[in-house]
């Protein structure tokens, strides 16, 4: 049963509560482990070098080389992108949701290959996306809860 001291009027979750601090810590955590996949792609290795190991990698398949090119140039900034908002608690709903459909379409790709390996690493990361959206009602230590109270936890925002 909740603790009522750590409830707001509104009913939405006290930023005081286990819940809340275990979640931002998680979505904190997931945030600069998505983000840093992606700056490191864009700064240190180049997207040039990322897409190039992609061309490298689906050579032998059907898949067009411009569509698997134009999608190694994209992925790193996706990631960069929703590592961040993950990292900010800010418009988390569609971070995660957008994260979760790249996840699939990675997924997608190395199931291809038959690289199983790394389709359970993916998985992971899909089980990881799946759990912060399912929990986002506890996501009160956030820009999102800060900047729309009245949704945030809800289907917006």
């Amino acid at each position: 049963m909740a603790n009522p001291a750590m409830m707001q009027s509104q009913g939405n979750l006290d930023w005081r509560s286990d819940a809340a601090i275990a979640y931002a810590i998680f979505r904190f955590t997931f945030g600069v482990n998505i983000c840093f996949r992606g700056v490191v792609r864009i700064f240190v290795n180049g997207l040039d070098t990322f897409a190039g190991g992609l061309l490298k990698q689906f050579e032998a398949t059907w898949f067009p080389p411009f569509a698997i090119d134009a999608f190694g140039h994209v992925v790193p900034l996706i990631e960069t992108t929703i590592g961040l908002m993950l990292i900010l608690g800010l418009w988390t709903r569609p971070a995660l949701i957008i994260g979760g459909l790249m996840m699939a379409s990675l997924t997608f790709g190395t199931m291809f290959l038959q690289n199983f390996d790394l389709a359970w690493l993916q998985l992971t990361y899909a089980i990881a996306f799946f759990l912060l959206l399912a929990a986002r009602s506890w996501n009160a230590i956030s820009l999102d809860s800060m900047l729309f109270p009245s949704t945030s936890g809800r289907d917006s925002a």
